[in-house]
């Protein structure tokens, strides 16, 4: 009897140590380490027959301080076709609401894979600053050249 006690009582203390150290867990607040910012922050992919050939991403370091958009090329079927265009852009908060900051282009190589980065951009990770892509396809004028209006963009992201 007095052992079977002593099984009881030290199961007891063992789910109990195993309730308050999940308990602890679920409740702790991320640490900054812990808290670590994602690469991707947003993404839009073009597919053909359900298989993804391209992809347009809204990417940041590890730290959040910087953004830059992406593009990647997985598939080009026509060596001589049109490239794809890219746009990051950034908006400041004022106390008259947000006002364009920076906005960086990158067109992909014509009829290339691979991929493409736009110059960087700070990000504040607050609601002082924003940012989006755009996607579209470049023109020609003279040379490869970005569109004048970029009318697929993502939401802005914080």
């Amino acid at each position: 009897m007095q052992k079977s006690s002593i099984v009881r009582k030290g199961a007891r203390i063992a789910i109990a140590l195993v309730a308050a150290a999940g308990l602890s867990t679920v409740i702790a607040p991320a640490t900054p380490a812990a808290a670590a910012c994602s690469s991707v922050v947003d993404a839009k992919y073009a597919t053909t027959n359900g298989s993804i050939v391209a992809g347009w991403k809204l990417v940041q370091n590890s730290a959040c301080t910087e953004r830059w958009g992406q593009i990647t090329v997985d598939y080009q079927p026509d060596p001589t076709g049109i490239p794809y265009a890219i746009r990051v852009e950034r908006e400041i908060k004022s106390p008259y609401g947000y006002y364009l900051q920076a906005a960086y282009n990158k067109i992909s190589g014509v009829g290339a894979e691979g991929t493409w980065n736009t110059s960087h951009t700070t990000n504040t990770s607050s609601d002082s600053d924003r940012h989006r892509i755009c996607w579209g396809y470049a023109t020609y004028s003279g040379g490869w050249k970005a569109p004048s209006s970029w009318p697929n963009c993502t939401a802005w992201r914080y």
